[in-house]
């Protein structure tokens, strides 16, 4: 019968320390619960195109309130508060054509926060008509598939060199609309 063998571990690198959190302010013991909620911070978050179709709409409904007095209305929204300054209400009704367009043109847009910048509306038009094809005969579509095809497209619409895609980085918004 041969010798047992005798189990052997490979030498390992010592536990990291367990990260260690701040100190925690002591309660007060003696206090009553409240039902007081924590002060909100005065941060403003960028506001889909389809929130800003509200702001529109509650602004045409309420036409005599002012812009200091909806700005403050939306911040006490009980299904959830939209923050956005009295200059930016300003700036976006003066963009309102804009934004309404743009929703009418692209319907996925109404929940983008930016504009889509497109260099070639033509390309674009083609390959989406492409992958409109290709889905439509119940064929699954690859990034790799949408590079090589835009490629071809940039040929076919006699897009210059300088202004070609080399990259894959346009895949990932394209992807979204």
């Amino acid at each position: 019968m041969p010798p047992p063998i005798e189990k052997t571990r490979k030498p390992r690198a010592k536990p990291a320390e367990p990260y260690r959190r701040g100190e925690q302010p002591k309660k007060d013991k003696n206090t009553p619960k409240t039902s007081a909620q924590p002060v909100q911070d005065d941060k403003r978050w960028l506001l889909t195109l389809a929130d800003w179709l509200v702001v529109y709409a509650f602004v045409d409904e309420h036409p005599n309130m002012t812009q200091e007095a909806v700005t403050n209305h939306f911040k006490t929204l009980a299904t959830g508060p939209l923050i956005f300054s009295q200059e930016t209400l300003s700036r976006r009704l003066k963009q309102r054509g804009e934004v309404e367009t743009r929703v009418t043109s692209n319907p996925t847009a109404l929940f983008s926060k930016r504009k889509r910048i497109v260099t070639h509306p033509d390309v674009e038009r083609g390959l989406v008509m492409w992958v409109a094809q290709i889905e439509g005969k119940g064929e699954t579509v690859t990034g790799d598939m949408l590079v090589e095809k835009r490629r071809w497209l940039e040929e076919a619409f006699d897009v210059p060199n300088e202004q070609r895609l080399s990259n894959c980085g346009w895949l990932g918004s394209f992807l979204k609309t």
